[in-house]
């Protein structure tokens, strides 16, 4: 038997064959021919009776003429396709699968296993504009076949469009979607997806226009979209479900680099909706992107309805016991529909860690912190039998051990239900809490905490590159653009953060692009000093953005920038003289200035480097060490071990040192009372940078209180 040649069927969008590789010839593309070879390839093993296919395409000819018009077929075909690719088998006619690709069983082969390889295959509409006169039969199993493949090819491209989004592809996502609507006008998941993906990119707009023409075409037919489907419009119009309102005069940099680790993130954001409780540990070195990738996930969620709550702890935080937990409930969790449905001795234990979050409820002492885990789990479980929860803790290492412990605890046990715990934590940090160490091992083993951890590294070379190019229209020309991204790559070590401040700044401050580009200097090589060094460039770029403050805001941020990272309104007002409703108006403003970052709870700077930046470039050292005495003065009087921490700090700084010294002893006694180790310790290092030479009184007290703190 002679080796037939290849034949190739498209029947996704306008029909055609191909023969050993090239068009096929025209009597093999007849209309009946072609459509005699497609319908012997999709039946079941490729094979009919003489009767049936007469039936199908001969059927208004009298039997003994459409018996003789299908063998005169198959007699025309053989010439071309080859004599045994169509075989007789007695009263049947067989297509041999020899050689033989057809797009729409390629297609079927792939949809379970490969959407996106599926949807790569759909061109276009099965047979698309294709008839056969005089063969109502078989136009019956074209509309038949064209709604069913309409109906996968829609389930694959909306897969695909899921998978872009879980890769930070939006703009892909939305093509996707679009493509299945064009299909299935009135495929609502198609629809939900081309809404959130816009959504998810900042597009409002076009994800409200892809509602209402949905709607059109709904109201066309007498119906209205599924409340899903309105309720998601609902959301997006309100921004509800957004964490942080996005400075309008601000593009927000798009997710670049780190694709791996942005997939796996944004897919287990997808199966704690769909599957049941995920953690999601986010860690990375300072600047790698951890908050901004912890803000996505939780909008992701938000995005499908559900509450969140975030807390962001400092390192104060660290030694009071839960305070990270408190932070969340505070969040309004106790007021999300479904609350009520929690175990009334759970919301008593948890009042007593936060009262305020529990008006009504008479508080009742935990036993341990299993206890609390166990009330946590009860609350989450009535949030999540409404709508689905959201839970982030961002720089999850100055949170601490006690409520991490109790998050981790919860999770396990609310199997089932939509729910979304996600941390981020630096890499490396000097000492974690016992229960972070021991969250950071549990987290995706087997029988412990479902869920995944992922790690952000710096941006290569490429993607740095990838970054400037998107982010820096104001250079046209190929080669500035090479030596800027070179430039920049060198000067941040592919740090995102440095990244993005850089170029905001090159994008508002035209004075600095002249020097950008001018690296590395002619007859030098890279390797060399270079003229504006990393924390240059990168002040620059903060001042920049400060240089657009009126003057009462530039007031504000100033005082601000000689204390903590989290902003301390009272103290603000007494440095100021400003009325505390005029500075919380301010602060609004500074956040969305981008300088500023609420976590739901208090204002802190968005980064050290902008406090530093404002401290050291927006005050001259005289104000800033008339500003800190007048602080230090201003904290006199507050029992706080924090205000007392952060006195001392200020008077180490003003002087005299003697004084400094006993406020640093008195906070670091404070602190040991409090069974604050962490603070002890922060406190004895003002102490050690205060201490007279000749004081030995003070040696003994400090080497004293050392070793308290180390027992």
């Amino acid at each position: 038997m002679s080796e037939l040649p290849s034949l190739n069927l498209q029947c996704f969008g306008v029909p055609t064959a191909r023969l050993a590789g090239a068009p096929a010839p025209p009597e093999v593309l007849r209309r009946k021919h072609l459509a005699l070879l497609v319908y012997l390839a999709l039946s079941p093993n490729r094979r009919r009776t003489r009767a049936h296919l007469v039936g199908v395409l001969w059927p208004e000819t009298g039997d003994a003429r459409a018996r003789h018009s299908l063998n005169e077929a198959i007699r025309r075909l053989r010439a071309h396709v080859g004599e045994s690719r169509l075989a007789s088998a007695g009263d049947s006619i067989e297509l041999r699968d020899d050689a033989l690709e057809v797009d729409a069983l390629r297609f079927d082969a792939l949809l379970e296993r490969s959407p996106v390889d599926a949807a790569r295959l759909v061109a276009g509409d099965f047979l698309e504009g294709f008839a056969v006169e005089g063969a109502p039969a078989f136009e019956e199993w074209v509309a038949q076949e064209r709604d069913r493949y309409r109906a996968r090819a829609t389930a694959a491209l909306v897969a695909t469009g899921e998978q872009a989004l879980a890769a930070a592809r939006e703009s892909d996502a939305s093509a996707s979607a679009r493509r299945a609507l064009a299909l299935q006008p009135y495929a609502e998941p198609a629809a939900q997806l081309l809404m959130r993906s816009c959504a998810l990119s900042g597009d409002t707009a076009g994800a409200l226009a892809a509602f209402h023409e949905f709607a059109a075409r709904m109201a066309a037919l007498g119906e209205q979209p599924g409340r899903e489907l309105a309720a998601l419009a609902d959301r997006i119009r309100g921004q509800r479900w957004r964490r942080q309102a996005r400075p309008l005069s601000e593009t927000v940099p798009p997710l670049v680099g780190q694709e791996r680790a942005h997939r796996e993130a944004f897919t287990l954001v997808a199966e704690a909706l769909q599957r049941g409780p995920q953690t999601l540990l986010i860690t990375g070195d300072p600047g790698t992107g951890k908050t901004r990738l912890l803000t996505e996930c939780v909008d992701r969620f938000a995005l499908e309805g559900a509450v969140a709550a975030v807390a962001t702890p400092l390192e104060s935080d660290r030694d009071a016991p839960w305070s990270t937990l408190r932070t969340l409930l505070r969040a309004g969790l106790p007021r999300a529909p479904g609350s009520a449905a929690a175990d009334p001795g759970a919301l008593a234990a948890l009042a007593t860690l936060a009262p305020e979050a529990f008006p009504g409820v008479a508080a009742r002492a935990p036993a341990d912190h299993a206890e609390v885990a166990a009330a946590v789990a009860s609350l989450l479980r009535a949030l999540a039998g409404e709508q689905p929860v959201a839970l982030a803790v961002d720089e999850a290492h100055c949170a601490d051990g006690a409520s991490i412990e109790a998050l981790g605890g919860a999770m396990p046990q609310l199997a089932g239900l939509p729910l979304l715990l996600v941390l981020s934590a630096r890499a490396t940090f000097q000492e974690p809490s016992r229960a972070l160490v021991r969250l950071r091992s549990d987290v995706g083993r087997a029988g412990r905490v479902p869920g995944q951890a992922v790690q952000l590294e710096p941006l290569s070379a490429a993607d740095t590159r990838e970054l400037v190019l998107r982010g820096s229209a104001w250079c046209v020309n190929q080669a500035d653009l090479d030596r800027l991204a070179r430039r920049v790559f060198f000067e941040t070590s592919g740090n995102p953060f440095l990244i993005v401040t850089m170029l905001q700044g090159l994008e508002k401050t035209a004075v600095l692009r002249a020097e950008a580009l001018t690296w590395p200097r002619p007859g030098v090589t890279i390797e060399e000093p270079l003229p504006m060094s990393v924390p240059g460039l990168a002040r620059q770029a903060v001042l920049a953005r400060v240089a657009e403050l009126d003057a009462a805001s530039l007031q504000v941020l100033r005082a601000a920038s000689i204390g903590a990272l989290a902003l301390d309104p009272e103290l603000i007002a007494a440095l100021t003289g400003l009325a505390p409703e005029y500075i919380e108006q301010l602060l609004v403003g500074l956040e969305r200035h981008g300088l500023l970052a609420f976590d739901g709870e208090r204002y802190r700077f968005a980064a050290p480097l902008i406090a530093e930046v404002v401290r050291g470039e927006r005050l001259l050292p005289g104000e800033r060490r008339a500003l800190r005495a007048r602080a230090a003065a201003a904290l006199a009087s507050r029992p706080d071990l924090e205000s007392r921490l952060l006195r001392a700090e200020l008077m180490a700084r003003t002087g005299p040192a003697a004084a400094a010294f006993a406020a640093a002893v008195a906070a670091a006694q404070a602190a040991l009372a409090e069974s604050a180790p962490r603070a002890a310790r922060r406190a004895l290092g003002v102490a050690e940078r205060t201490l007279p030479p000749d004081d030995e009184t003070g040696r003994r007290a400090l080497a004293e209180l050392r070793g308290r703190v180390i027992t």
